[in-house]
């Protein structure tokens, strides 16, 4: 999808780390940044019998306050994608509403975006200057995470989380309405996963005790096995509505937190 390369120290995992794009790992020495915008949404795109509806998919949820750090990190980490995929529908006002509720979100967890910078991405948007707002939006993004790495590790592993899951969410809910065999190797990559559920099980004792935490590490495993299909063959479309039930359960949960 079009957030998301997650970068690993040394290492780069394309695609919100979703799949057919080569990924190489290194548990021990991995350092996940914000993800960046990359190839997943393009090749959607390009898999898909029918032409994606980008505008139906998130719901865009405009929330940005919160009552603890990590239900604010994961929360960013849906936005985040979310304002890539307004980027790759081209949609002006769903744009400006997640780059603002972005730069709240980041605000509340020490990580602040300039303002300057939102208001030069919202003038190339009005332009119709979209990659570059998509690169200046993946500066941005990576710039925020590399400041959440210095202040907290859990909150920038949950943006991570956060991120990866809404992306996931997307695909499969266009996969799951608009079933292409060729397209689910986007989603077929179970290390990539397993890397996940590693970031998962060394957040602090605090971080784990979150109840959003508690309800997607296991539903992280359910996933892995469901997207651990053998090299070369599609994803079946039984196992994509159901990531799509799992990955949609977990983000309304995200989103709809206190």
């Amino acid at each position: 999808m079009n957030i998301s390369r997650i970068f690993l120290t040394g290492f780069t995992v394309a695609g919100v780390a979703f799949g057919s794009l080569t990924s190489t790992f290194s548990q021990a020495t991995a350092q996940v940044y914000v993800p960046p915008s990359a190839l997943v949404f393009h090749n959607l795109d390009s898999l898909s019998k029918a032409q994606v509806n980008w505008k139906s998919l998130p719901t865009f949820n405009k929330k940005s306050s919160y009552t603890n750090k990590y239900t604010t990190a994961l929360n960013l980490g849906t936005r985040i994608c979310d304002a890539f995929v307004a980027v790759q529908g081209k949609d002006q006002n769903k744009f400006a509403d997640m780059a603002t509720t972005v730069a709240g979100l980041s605000g509340k967890l020490g990580a602040n975006i300039e303002q300057a910078l939102n208001d030069k991405m919202f003038a190339l948007v009005k332009q119709g200057k979209w990659a570059e707002v998509r690169t200046m939006l993946d500066d941005q993004q990576t710039t925020v995470k590399e400041k959440l790495n210095r202040l907290d590790k859990d909150a920038a592993i949950l943006v991570t989380i956060g991120g990866w899951l809404e992306g996931l969410n997307v695909v499969t809910k266009s996969l799951s309405s608009n079933y292409n065999a060729d397209a689910t190797g986007i989603i077929r990559n179970p290390k990539l996963v397993e890397y996940l559920i590693g970031e998962l099980n060394s957040l602090s004792a605090n971080a784990k005790g979150n109840e959003l935490v508690k309800e997607m590490t296991p539903k992280f495993s359910e996933i892995k096995n469901l997207v651990n299909i053998e090299k070369g063959k599609p994803v079946p479309q039984e196992n994509v509505k159901k990531i799509y039930e799992i990955s949609s359960a977990l983000v309304k949960s995200i989103e709809g937190a206190k």
